[in-house]
């Protein structure tokens, strides 16, 4: 069995978090690599915090050696309050963050973007994730997956009202969203990330659409 080394970026959002939690117990991997802007206390033995500065113009990490890149990163307009400053954070730096897979020729990278996502989608943040995709695929990593989740559920830190209400008429009365955008827990995600990023063939690009991270999660349950 391969023992890989991973770097998460965005481990402290809905989804970073459940990746660094299945991680911990995976035995495919001996050694998790936060990059974070401040250390968030987390004490383990696979886990080492590097203070990083997602400001800066590019990236870099010195004598650093890693199997797998997991980028997490996201916002939200509400959030960032302006499209530049929504840009910079999910495109500008999971762009940046894949320049930095590169130079350390990292083999598998993993990254979230959105259902509907197309660079030349009329709706701004489907744009935006479709951009992000784009320069993502034309960096021909060795194996790139590109998940695409519909709304996500889980435990968030800040209270988002929309997504909120969407949750509970979810739980309440799920037969009202179409299969298609069935709301996805953030663990499935990351379950569908891991999956795909410690089995993945070499030059392949994969596109895990929200149906398909439902499957794998029923079917990981399964077995």
């Amino acid at each position: 069995m391969n023992k890989n080394t991973v770097i998460v970026a965005g481990s402290s959002g809905l989804v970073g978090k459940e990746v660094v939690k299945q991680l911990l117990t995976d035995p495919q991997c001996k050694e998790i690599i936060l990059l974070v802007r401040k250390s968030s206390g987390m004490k383990h033995e696979k886990i080492k915090e590097v203070i990083f500065d997602f400001t800066a113009s590019e990236y870099s990490l010195e004598h650093t050696k890693a199997d797998v890149m997991f980028i997490c990163i996201g916002t939200t307009m509400n959030k960032v309050k302006s499209k530049k400053a929504f840009e910079e954070v999910d495109l500008h730096i999971p762009v940046k963050l894949g320049k930095l897979a590169h130079k350390l020729n990292i083999t598998h990278v993993s990254v979230i973007s959105a259902m509907g996502a197309h660079a030349k989608s009329t709706f701004f943040y489907n744009r935006v994730k479709g951009n992000m995709e784009s320069h993502l695929i034309s960096m021909n990593f060795p194996s790139l997956t590109i998940v695409r989740p519909s709304l996500l559920i889980g435990d968030r830190e800040e209270f988002r009202f929309g997504e909120r209400l969407a949750e509970k008429l979810y739980k309440a009365i799920p037969f009202i969203y179409p299969s298609k955008y069935e709301p996805v827990e953030s663990s499935s995600v990351a379950k569908a990330m891991i999956q795909y990023a410690f089995n993945a063939q070499i030059d392949s690009v994969k596109i895990i659409e929200n149906k398909k991270i439902h499957e794998i999660s029923r079917n990981i349950l399964k077995s």
